[in-house]
């Protein structure tokens, strides 16, 4: 019989289970302190102003949605090579999606694939754009930027970063700084699955 091949298998060591049991035995099983120190501690290593956790990845795609306003009549460009997450987010509020191709060897959206979806819409009501960082390879985001300036200037752009977590990419000085410092975006969003490059058993971080 052959081993099963797992989806994902976590790293775990005796600090991980320390820092649970010190959770554990604590006045919140929910909140307190523990998470307000992770977030202060994750926006530090992001290079933002604010890190907000929530239930998980899933869940901040959606609360950035909402707290954008985008809705129904409203229309959002999401990569075709992503997690379905992030497009449900959109159908979530009641927009709609419109499909960039992606590059096909890096699986990304690039300038000329956002281009030509940016073509395919109505741009009175194209509201965001999720930029997808995808298996640890990063967007480049200047790029992305300087198009949106010129065909989309009102679009809010969004980075799914749940990939991304300890990569960098060059700000608008062409030095490197975290993902999650938003120099090109409204806000990064991040997985804490098991599957991801470091969890919480399960959760989701935005960083603005």
């Amino acid at each position: 019989m052959t081993d099963f091949l797992p989806y994902c298998r976590q790293s775990l060591d005796s600090d991980d289970f320390k820092a649970v049991d010190e959770s554990i035995a604590g006045a919140w099983l929910t909140t307190g302190k523990t998470i307000d120190s992770f977030e202060e501690k994750f926006a530090v290593k992001a290079g933002a102003k604010y890190a907000v956790a929530c239930a998980n990845g899933t869940a901040a795609l959606h609360i950035m949605a909402l707290a954008s306003g985008i809705g129904e009549g409203d229309i959002v460009i999401v990569p075709s090579m992503t997690f379905a997450a992030t497009a449900n987010a959109v159908r979530y509020v009641g927009a709609d999606v419109i499909f960039a191709d992606v590059d096909p060897y890096t699986g990304l959206i690039t300038e000329k694939t956002l281009s030509e979806a940016i073509e395919k819409a109505d741009i009175n009501k194209l509201k965001a754009v999720y930029v997808v960082h995808l298996a640890g390879r990063v967007v480049d985001m200047q790029k992305i930027q300087n198009l949106l300036n010129e065909k989309a200037p009102n679009a809010i752009v969004y980075e799914d970063a749940c990939h991304a977590i300890g990569g960098t990419y060059p700000d608008k000085n062409g030095d490197f700084v975290p993902v999650g410092s938003c120099p090109f975006s409204e806000a990064s969003i991040f997985s804490l699955h098991p599957a991801k490059t470091m969890t919480t058993g399960e959760g989701g971080i935005v960083t603005t």
